[in-house]
Parts: structure tokens; C-alpha cells; sequence
């Protein structure tokens, strides 16, 4: 009952007067669900009107590279009351969500906790603040299907030897690996080590193990991070193969730059490239050696210190 629960929160006085105004003004029978914001010193009419109109959903962005938890915070801050703890629940165990092509092919490895991370396709989208758990992931979901279908992403995956998973995966790396018109020569390296059974040695993949503690990502990882993190699958730089699944959300470039790499034609010695380093202004230096990777290394990073 509309009167009931605008009482309940102290906006008016008497619900009997609420009923006979809606009655008499004609608004009874005309409210709209979902969230209204209205003020303690409204009259009634006004809250009337605004409680017949549709309610003003909630815009939020999510940048490319967003982990799921990061997802979910920014939900939260701007006023969405889903319960977190039953969405990560879903995300952890998607069962409800098979009807969607690509979830039951998701891979369940050891030391994966976020099944649903990298398929929370980034965008801009428009939420009621009341949504519920199942309803926000859906209109995730709902996009991923779509930008999938459209590129043609699980034929292609096929076509290379890969799962759709395995292409998310090594995805999100690249996508936080360098700038945009980097990405398929970041992957065509990435592709390139796991070709020849070398690890992958990502910068990434330790960053997110930082976060995961609330640390701060480093420009030039640490020996003492990749020690610290030695047990943990998501480390490249000590387990072989790609991490247990994405570490983030990637966009279309990155993802395109794994199923659409950059070849011989497009970039010369593209099979020869193994190995890049951060220069410090946000773009990379690719090597085929790993003599000539490592001095480059100790350039940049004596230049950043």
C-alpha cells in the first residue's frame, strides 16, 4: 500500500488523507514502481506527482579493466541497494544464469573465486537503485551475449585452439598491459610465449594480487611480489599458462586483439617478438631477445627511479 509505505517513511501525517487526496486528484491506481527520491517538507500533491511519474534510474560507467569487486563498489556509491553478499554469490556460482551461451562453458580451475569476472561486459548502463542481485547481473549478461554474438568471438576463439574463457582471460591481461593501438602486438607476444611453453611473466597479474590486498599497482613489478604471491595461480611469473580466469573486465580491443592479433604483414618479426617492458609514459618496447629485453629494463627502470 502506497500510503502505508510513504508513512512509514515519516513523509506524511495521515494515511487516510493521503487515500482520499490520491482518490480525489485522480492518482489513485497511477503509481509507478521502483525508487522516487522525495523530501520531508513536500505536501502531498507534490509527492503524488512525483510517485506517479516514472522513477529516474541510476547511470553508472564501467571503465574497461574493472574487476568485479571494483564493479560492485561503484554500484553501491552511487545508491543502489542490492545485497552484496548474495551477488557475489552469483557471480562465484552462476548456475542461474546457464541459459546464457557462453556460462556453462566457463572453467571452473582451481584458485578461480569470481566465475562471473570478465563476462560484466563494460559500459554505460541504466539501473533501478532497487534492482535486484539476479536482475543486475542479467543486464550484464544481456550485453556480453550480444557483443559476442555480433563479433563472432566463440567461432573465432575455435578457429585459434582457444575456449572463449581462455581468450577473456589472456584478454583482461593485455587489456591493462598498454594503450589501445598496443594491445594485438601485446597479445601476438602474449600468444607468442605460450606457443613456445614459456610463462607468461605479466605485470598485470601480480597488480591484481596487490589489489586484491588493497595495494597499489607497481609500473615494474617487484621480486619481493612475485615471492610474496609465489603459491598463487594468478602469479605468471611462477606458474606456467595463463591465470585461472580474467582478472578483470576487458573492452572489444582487447579482446579483438587476442582473436585478431597483429601478424607478419601488420607488424614485421610479429613470431619473433617474446618480451616488452613499460617505457613510463604508458607505452611499451618490444624485444625478440631476452638480452636486449633486459637491457631495456634496466634503461627505463633506472630512468623512473
Amino acid at each position: 500500500d502506497i500510503a502505508l509505505m510513504v508513512k512509514a517513511k515519516c513523509l506524511i501525517g495521515s494515511t487516510f488523507a493521503f487515500e482520499f487526496l490520491s482518490k480525489f486528484n485522480g492518482f489513485d491506481g497511477q503509481y509507478q514502481y521502483g525508487t522516487h527520491y522525495l523530501l520531508e517538507d513536500m505536501s502531498y500533491d507534490e509527492i503524488m506527482v512525483i510517485l506517479t511519474n516514472q522513477p529516474q534510474p541510476v547511470t553508472i560507467t564501467f571503465p574497461e579493466g574493472m574487476t568485479y569487486q571494483q564493479m560492485k563498489e561503484k554500484m553501491l556509491e552511487a545508491g543502489m541497494s542490492f545485497n552484496p553478499d548474495l551477488l557475489d554469490a552469483m557471480v562465484k556460482q552462476p548456475g542461474l544464469f546457464a541459459d546464457y551461451s557462453f556460462v556453462p562453458l566457463i572453467e571452473q580451475t582451481p584458485g578461480r573465486e569470481w566465475l562471473l569476472q570478465g563476462y560484466l561486459w563494460p559500459d554505460t548502463y541504466r539501473f533501478d537503485v532497487n534492482a535486484t542481485e539476479q536482475d543486475i547481473i542479467r543486464i550484464f549478461l544481456n550485453n556480453t551475449e550480444r557483443h559476442i554474438r555480433v563479433g563472432g568471438y566463440m567461432e573465432k576463439a575455435e578457429k585459434m585452439g582457444m575456449t572463449l574463457d581462455r581468450v577473456l582471460t589472456l584478454a583482461s591481461i593485455v587489456q591493462q598491459e598498454g594503450p589501445i593501438d598496443e594491445m594485438p602486438k601485446i597479445a601476438k607476444v602474449f600468444l607468442n610465449r605460450l606457443e613456445r611453453e614459456m610463462p607468461l611473466q605479466s605485470c598485470a597479474t601480480i597488480n591484481y594480487l596487490r589489489a586484491e590486498e588493497d595495494r597499489e599497482p607497481q609500473l615494474w613489478i617487484l621480486n619481493s611480489d612475485i615471492e610474496r604471491y609465489r603459491d598463487n595461480f594468478y602469479n605468471t611469473y611462477r606458474h606456467q599458462g595463463l591465470p585461472p580466469g580474467p582478472i578483470n573486465s576487458p573492452g572489444t580491443v582487447a579482446i579483438e586483439g587476442v582473436l585478431w592479433p597483429a601478424t607478419e604483414r601488420t607488424w614485421s618479426g610479429a613470431n619473433a617478438y617474446l618480451f616488452f617492458v613499460a617505457k613510463g609514459d604508458g607505452s611499451n618496447d618490444f624485444s625478440k631477445t631476452a638480452e636486449e629485453h633486459q637491457a631495456k629494463a634496466d634503461r627505463y627502470s633506472s630512468q623512473g627511479q
